[in-house]
């Protein structure tokens, strides 16, 4: 009788949600890992993640980032830890800024996957999901939301694991479809989390041109969620450049638009647990944002894009360029370095109290509040030509007049009319490559697709098993 109970205790802690089983061919799961620090804790907690998503039999797509002048810049000697160069599930690139490139990775790897997946999840390897079921149930709400969040409940886990729940948040998602409080300050009294895993229909993501990747200090988990309802703007503290702000709200605008400012927007009902990789304190949320208004960091200056890998590096300064404009990036480069030396994840100890947390609370006077009506999500207009912000746009228009009578190298900073998919260059190894993805000219130090091996996602997919 007592072990009788017991197991029925044990399973009653797990809701039984009746799902069709689903064909796991189709759906294609990413996660990216950029460790300029080499944190210990970041390859643990990545083999932990693999393992798990091996039993939840979906094939991963692995994107490692690894930084090549390290030596120059102070960094421990950068070397492949977690991906292997015959491995058709890897894929793995030399940067040459360091940089914040979650968005940027998840956008490279999106456009290598075969073209039979029909949706696409991204998640942080840092987490583990209550019910291995997770992949059915994502596509099973992705059958009546073409955008969900991959969870309803998270506890963010102390060092001694399970045991030790620190804090618990419902997602951002939730609090849309429950019509909750919702604050961009990351306020304790009504924080929903707005990353950890999100999932889309491939086309959705297709005509959303991507994820915000200019985010380069972070931040991009909470400028897409924030996107969804219209209020992006609320992300971006005053100080930032008005580069960065117009920008983001040119690609808010269309992603609002393929959210239906929410109404499109749906989460998995299920419990996951985020492990340990430091305090949250040393995240530096807020304090972060210093960094890039100090140095007034602007996307369409001091960025560019590779247009065959789409990898973003800070801007190549020539000699047309003044001294203190080299400086500054260089300065600017140090900077980041030192945010994410700040974050000191391989710590383990923990000043954060235990949180009873309850369900976020309503308030009528701040609750989902789309500014504007937009088009039903099945309408066609502002899914035409997916990189193109909307002509009519008074802020897209006035900020072309704007730059136009700047001295700015329109070879070398990002391209308005191409927002997240083009930032023009002529250097070297940033050049324009003509003869397409089955013959890459795609210098090693930059991305390295090892093309001994034939694993590039976007033209040889016979040879991923999703």
């Amino acid at each position: 009788m007592g072990s009788r109970s017991s197991k029925t205790s044990k399973s009653s802690r797990i809701p039984r949600l009746r799902v069709p089983k689903y064909d796991l061919n189709h759906f294609g799961v990413i996660t990216v890992i950029f460790n300029p620090i080499k944190y210990k804790s970041r390859s643990e907690l990545y083999h932990k993640f693999d393992e798990h998503m091996s039993r939840s039999h979906v094939t991963l797509l692995t994107v490692e980032c690894i930084f090549e002048l390290s030596e120059n810049l102070d960094l421990p000697k950068q070397k492949f830890e977690i991906t292997r160069p015959n491995d058709p599930r890897h894929l793995q690139i030399r940067a040459p800024s360091v940089l914040w490139l979650k968005e940027n990775l998840i956008n490279i790897a999106v456009k290598r996957l075969p073209s039979y997946i029909e949706y696409i999840a991204w998640l942080d390897a840092d987490i583990e999901f209550e019910r291995l079921d997770w992949p059915h149930l994502t596509i099973h709400q992705l059958q009546q939301y073409p955008i969900v969040q991959l969870f309803e409940l998270s506890s963010f886990l102390g060092p001694a694991g399970k045991k030790d729940v620190l804090r618990q948040d419902y997602s951002f998602a939730y609090a849309i479809r429950h019509e909750q409080r919702l604050d961009a300050r990351r306020s304790s009294e009504c924080y929903v989390h707005p990353g950890y895993g999100w999932a889309m229909r491939r086309t959705v993501f297709e005509n959303m041109g991507g994820l915000l990747d200019f985010s380069i200090l972070g931040s991009g988990d909470v400028h897409f969620a924030y996107a969804l309802i219209n209020r992006i703007e609320e992300t971006i503290p005053n100080g930032i450049h008005k580069d960065y702000r117009t920008l983001a709200k040119i690609w808010g605008q269309r992603v609002a638009q393929l959210s239906g400012n929410g109404s499109f927007v749906g989460y998995v009902p299920i419990h996951i647990y985020h492990y340990w990789h430091g305090n949250r304190v040393n995240r530096g949320y807020f304090e972060r944002w210093s960094i890039l208004e100090n140095f007034q960091f602007s996307p369409l200056k001091d960025l560019e894009k590779n247009d065959q890998t789409g990898l973003i590096r800070l801007t190549e300064r020539h000699n047309s360029y003044q001294i203190d404009e080299m400086k500054r990036l260089e300065s600017f480069e140090k900077g980041i370095i030192a945010y994410f030396r700040s974050r000191n994840e391989d710590n383990l100890k923990k000043s954060i109290p235990a949180i009873n947390t309850l369900k976020p609370k309503i308030s009528s006077s701040d609750i989902v509040r789309p500014s504007d009506i937009l088009p039903t999500y099945n309408q066609t207009s502002w899914t035409t030509d997916v990189n193109q912000p909307h002509n009519d746009n008074v802020e897209y228009i006035h900020l072309q007049n704007m730059h136009s009578g700047h001295n700015i190298n329109e070879q070398n900073s990002i391209s308005l009319n191409n927002l997240n998919d083009s930032y023009n260059h002529t250097s070297s190894s940033f050049k324009n490559y003509s003869q397409g993805y089955l013959n890459h000219e795609v210098s090693d130090q930059y991305i390295n697709f090892n093309e001994e091996n034939r694993n590039d996602f976007s033209t040889l997919s016979e040879q991923i098993s999703f």
